[in-house]
């Protein structure tokens, strides 16, 4: 039967194992990566551990999304050199005054008046106008990419942050599961204590309902991390079930704070409408193009029956603006309208975006610094609780339930630290993707 020195020797080795190998304390500082041994590193190696990266370059390449945009941008393109010919030539074939009654009824060839023609006409519309048409979809094949922008950015912010969701839902599970591997040895070692006569019964009581909440808490974070997988699942397919690298460095973003006024310019939100106001603008000037007409020049040849001679026929026409006021005056201040609405709206998202940035720069600032102190002080300090528990006790001066709230404080703050880090690295992502490398400035 386990006597009371058994069991503090357990506890302690308990103790030296997480304090060697940093159990519930996996960042080492403030936002660093896991430190894995060279064990590790290697069945990793083995195993083909998922990056980051790779994640990323694995969304891409299987993402619908952006084959979408740049079909779109293609077919764009493609219209946009049909806009800059001229139309298709129109053929015209008529067979006019045939007679209707009499003798010569439904004759093609006994009244004079009867003649069979062929034509050709063409519309010779200006190469200004043809241009302003073609510039309407170069515009739409700019507003297609950046619409590729926008999910691309949305790809690798979502692809990023399931893989850290996973990665620090990992990281608590491990903990949790240390947790309760001590939890097991402290009710072995209560009941033994009991059953020896040196330690009351609700030490036993204490240690098992320690565990219950322990097994709770490690459901929970087993469906979290459920979920996270499933979602890097959407993004990278099978691979998302290998193991993971590690985390990242969540200290650095791309983002410059000092000049984020003008790189938000460049997000692909903004940029969207700042195609589609140039998109506005080359309807507006197709407007304004046609606000002069087009002539459409003819030329028909005319046979009538053989004791009748044959004719040919030249025409020109064009539209005739007789209300031009209310017609061709009235598109263009409508497509000028909407490319004030499309700059508007630039301009408020813009706004919108700036605010909406500062507010994660902060808080990611403010998370860093926390974690900080928690590596710095509050960490530390449970530690220094839990082994002055377990002294007190090993002196029989203090109880166990008082080891077991000092080690739940430790837990508590360790799990919290990770909590910290994973809402962190979700505004890591949300910065760091925000506005994809490819934009050019």
């Amino acid at each position: 039967m386990l006597g009371k020195t058994i069991f503090i020797k357990l506890i302690l080795a308990v103790l030296a194992f997480m304090a060697v190998f940093g159990m519930g304390n996996v960042m080492a500082q403030a936002v660093t990566t896991t430190e894995y041994t060279l064990e590790q590193a290697l069945t990793q190696e083995k195993q083909g551990a998922l990056s980051l990266s790779q994640a990323l370059a694995l969304a891409e390449k299987r993402s619908e999304a952006l084959r979408a945009q740049d079909a779109a941008r293609l077919a764009a393109q493609n219209q946009a050199t049909a806009a800059g010919e001229l139309p298709d030539p129109m053929l015209n074939l008529e067979v006019i005054n045939i007679p209707a009654n009499g003798p010569d009824q439904f004759s093609l060839a006994a009244d004079f008046m009867t003649m069979r023609s062929v034509g050709i006409s063409q519309t010779f519309a200006r190469k200004d106008k043809r241009e302003a048409q073609a510039n309407v979809f170069n515009k739409n094949a700019e507003f297609a990419q950046a619409g590729k922008l926008q999910a691309l950015s949305k790809l690798r912010t979502a692809t990023a942050q399931a893989y850290l969701d996973r990665f620090y839902s990992q990281e608590i599970l491990a903990l949790l599961q240390s947790q309760r591997t001590e939890l097991e040895l402290q009710i072995e070692a209560a009941d033994a204590q009991y059953r020896a006569g040196k330690a009351p019964q609700t030490d036993v009581f204490a240690a098992r309902t320690e565990l219950g909440l322990m097994d709770l808490k490690i459901q929970d974070t087993q469906a979290s991390l459920d979920n996270a997988q499933a979602e890097l699942q959407r993004w990278v397919g099978e691979q998302a079930d290998a193991p993971l690298a590690g985390a990242v460095d969540l200290t650095q973003s791309r983002l410059n704070t000092a000049d984020l006024f003008e790189q938000l310019h460049q997000h692909p939100d903004v940029l969207a409408l700042d195609k589609a106001e140039s998109m506005a603008l080359a309807e507006a000037e197709v407007k304004q193009q046609e606000r002069s007409a087009d002539w459409t020049l003819s030329v028909m040849y005319a046979g009538r029956g053989p004791q009748f001679s044959e004719m040919l026929s030249f025409g020109a026409s064009r539209p005739l603006f007789v209300d031009q006021d209310n017609r061709q005056d009235q598109a263009l201040a409508a497509a000028n309208a909407l490319a004030a609405k499309a700059k508007a709206e630039r301009v408020e998202l813009h706004r919108e975006h700036l605010a909406q940035t500062r507010r994660w720069q902060q808080t990611w600032q403010s998370n860093l610094k926390r974690i900080n102190d928690f590596d710095r002080s509050l960490i530390p300090l449970t530690q220094q609780r839990t082994q002055a528990a377990l002294a007190a006790y090993q002196g029989a001066t203090g109880a166990l339930t008082d080891v077991l709230a000092a080690r739940r404080m430790e837990i508590d703050m360790r799990l919290e630290k990770l909590r910290i880090q994973m809402d962190t690295a979700r505004l890591w992502a949300q910065l760091e993707y925000l506005i994809p490398s490819e934009v050019q400035p």
